[in-house]
């Protein structure tokens, strides 16, 4: 596993630049279904299966741009 900055959005329109924990596979194909977690705000969040991410503590929605 290997850590990357994404850029994401959430709900409102905000965008922050996160880490993200992607496989190897990752770097060669910059495919989002490589993405195992973000983190934000120290919370480790995992991919719904559209690829969108749900914070349990803040209950934003956070999207990969």
């Amino acid at each position: 596993m290997f850590k990357h900055s994404l850029s994401v959005k959430d709900q409102f329109g905000v965008k922050l630049t996160i880490q993200a924990t992607v496989d190897h596979q990752f770097a060669n194909t910059q495919c989002h279904s490589n993405i195992k977690h973000i983190t934000v705000d120290g919370e480790d969040i995992r991919p719904s299966f559209e690829m969108l991410f749900q914070s349990n503590l803040s209950g934003k929605i956070f999207k990969i741009i």
